[in-house]
């Protein structure tokens, strides 16, 4: 998977996460500032070991 790809799923998966009563856990605008913290090598490191969906996760923790 190439980092964009990757990053795009990281959002896309933060975006899917929903509440106990089915709301959005965040806003498109504060997943893509979460998503952006992350440096290109940060992700680059990671994604051997993480899938998208587990970075979310982490993000949302």
């Amino acid at each position: 998977m190439e980092l964009d790809t990757y990053r795009d799923a990281i959002v896309k998966a933060l975006l899917s996460a929903k509440d106990e009563k089915g709301q959005p856990k965040i806003t498109e605008e504060n997943a893509l500032a979460a998503v952006k913290d992350f440096t290109d090598e940060e992700l680059l490191d990671g994604m051997p070991f993480n899938s998208p969906e587990e970075v979310a996760e982490m993000i949302l923790e």
